[in-house]
């Protein structure tokens, strides 16, 4: 099994569990005790398990343009930008975000479950030339560092000035004398940053565990479990569960990501033909009055007719309630209406809701920005 450069303390201090072929921290203290340390402070993930590949030369641009619904060219040297991988049918076969470093340099960060596939479609299709995609996963180390006092406690680490750097912007910089890139995006709701450092050409980044034993003296080290918690309050899919290449865009309330009247990139056929047709089911939020909703229960109408699958579910630490994302038809999905979720053997009664599942005055990063 592979483990990280953060894997010896995580050995000492953590709950470690099997993911995506990484041992890794499931829980330091508690689940709920950690995602509320994201919620009201800050908490620091290790997510070095992740794909990272670089995405070089005169080509990059126009390649990755053709391979993502999101214009690519057009975007700023030091945006980062949420994107989604599709197939020809207009499925999703990953989301990942893209960090446009220079004009012809760029990093592509996608999910640890789906990093061989990914690879293997951006190579599949990648140009005879003018583009050197490289997997710089093993050769780099990646923490996100979440919470309303992230860039209080990330900043004596770093000379570059996270106060300046807006939401989904990245910065190329040293974090304790290790070369990295800060950009200000996470999977958490809250406002925060993604670190990611760079070793030599064969071999991870060595200063990457004195980093993190600086960043834990003010913040609380979080595992699998409360990202998981965390991302499903907020109400971001998870690949796998809320989405897959079954799922289009529109269905996943995802098609903000498609650049208006942009063409030629795999899928749009099928995206183009989606446009012109309502999809027959949607994604909402479920908030339940009592139980734990959980993948694959049956989501029922005030007659009890099923309408929907729950997808992703769990406990809302902020909430204290069972919480869901579903799928659900149409014609069924306004907010507010009721509904009952099948856990195991009873109905329990729920409303719909459209995500994030927290009041935005109090939590997550809109409240940051005000």
């Amino acid at each position: 099994m592979k483990t990280t450069p953060l894997y010896s303390y995580h050995q000492s201090h953590a709950k470690l569990t099997e993911f995506a072929g990484y041992e890794m921290p499931l829980w330091y203290t508690t689940t709920t005790e950690e995602h509320m340390a994201v919620r009201n402070r800050c908490g620091i993930f290790d997510v070095s398990h992740m794909g990272r590949f670089s995405v070089k030369g005169p080509a990059a641009g126009s390649f990755l343009e053709g391979l993502v619904p999101t214009q690519v060219q057009s975007q700023p040297a030091g945006k980062a930008f949420y994107t989604l991988l599709l197939n020809e049918k207009g499925g999703i076969i990953d989301d990942l975000i893209i960090t446009k470093l220079a004009e012809a340099d760029f990093l592509v960060v996608v999910n640890a479950a789906n990093a061989e596939g990914d690879m293997a479609h951006m190579r599949r299709h990648a140009p005879p030339s003018g583009v050197q995609i490289d997997d710089v996963t093993a050769t780099s180390a990646m923490m996100a560092v979440q919470g309303p006092q992230a860039a209080a406690v990330l900043q004596p680490l770093t000379a570059l000035d996270l106060g300046q750097l807006k939401r989904f912007r990245s910065g190329v910089t040293q974090v304790l004398r290790q070369p990295s890139i800060i950009s200000r995006t996470g999977y958490t709701g809250e406002d925060g940053f993604e670190v990611i450092m760079f070793g030599p050409t064969t071999d991870a980044p060595q200063g990457a565990l004195a980093v993190w034993e600086r960043l834990v003296e003010s913040s609380a080290a979080c595992g699998l479990s409360a990202r998981d918690s965390l991302r499903l309050e907020a109400g971001f899919p998870l690949h796998g569960s809320d989405i897959d290449q079954e799922t289009n865009p529109f269905q996943a309330d995802l098609a903000w990501v498609i650049s208006a009247d942009k063409k030629g990139y795999i899928g749009s056929d099928a995206i183009s033909g989606f446009r012109q047709t309502p999809p027959e089911v949607v994604k909402k939020g479920a908030v339940l009055d009592r139980g734990i909703p959980r993948h694959g229960f049956e989501v029922l109408d005030s007659r009890s007719d099923r309408i929907g699958v729950v997808t992703s579910g769990s406990f809302s630490p902020v909430l204290k309630k069972g919480i869901a994302l579903c799928r659900v038809g149409l014609g069924s999905s306004g907010s507010g209406n009721s509904v009952k979720v099948r856990v195991r053997a009873s109905l329990e009664d729920g409303r719909l809701v459209k995500p994030p599942f927290y009041d935005e005055a109090s939590y997550g990063w809109r409240r940051a920005a005000t």
